[in-house]
């Protein structure tokens, strides 16, 4: 029994270090920037890609401004548009968002995400930022002197802090298409 509860304990610790990647950008297998989502909403297909037009419409303003790609027959859309972000590096974050549509169900991709800025030109977000955080990390473990070791971790804070800003982004689009696409029509 006491087995049984380290091997728990054990698995829990390993799990959560495995998903506390707080801080960091969530990357796909080519390491490129990436979230993702999907939904079974009780609609058929056509239901959904309308609900997705109409949610795009919505929260993007322009409708054809916002969108590249639409093609009702295999239920896809894809949009480059524009998040604003509460970080110190970007004021914006550009990207592109890919619904699929099927019966019943709906996947929602997001990627190509470019930093905006006022103060510079737009910058492709992926691996070098999250090496970026991991450096700066190193250098909070091992600076010597208190002010050195104070600066690293502004720097780390402020660096997190910009990822945090574009993850939450990214992620409440995600949950405002979920909220849009699942609720029932009442």
């Amino acid at each position: 029994m006491i087995l049984k509860h380290l091997i728990l304990i054990l698995f829990l610790f390993v799990c959560q270090k495995g998903f506390s990647q707080t801080g960091l950008l969530p990357l796909d297998a080519e390491k490129n920037v990436f979230y993702s989502d999907s939904g079974k909403p009780k609609k058929s297909k056509s239901e959904i890609f309308k609900e997705a037009q109409n949610w795009i419409s919505k929260t993007f303003g322009n409708y054809e401004n916002a969108v590249t790609f639409e093609d009702p027959q295999l239920g896809k859309l894809i949009l480059t548009s524009y998040a604003p972000v509460s970080g110190i590096a970007y004021e914006y974050v550009r990207f592109d968002l890919t619904i699929e549509c099927k019966d019943e169900q709906y996947n929602v991709r997001i990627d190509k995400l470019d930093g905006i800025s006022t103060t510079h030109s737009p910058k492709r977000l992926g691996t070098k930022d999250n090496d970026a955080v991991m450096e700066k990390e190193v250098a909070v473990k091992t600076e010597q002197t208190k002010k050195k070791r104070t600066e690293a971790e502004t720097a780390l804070n402020n660096a997190k802090a910009d990822i945090e800003s574009i993850n939450n982004a990214m992620y409440k689009l995600m949950s405002d298409l979920k909220l849009s696409l699942t609720q029932s029509a009442n």
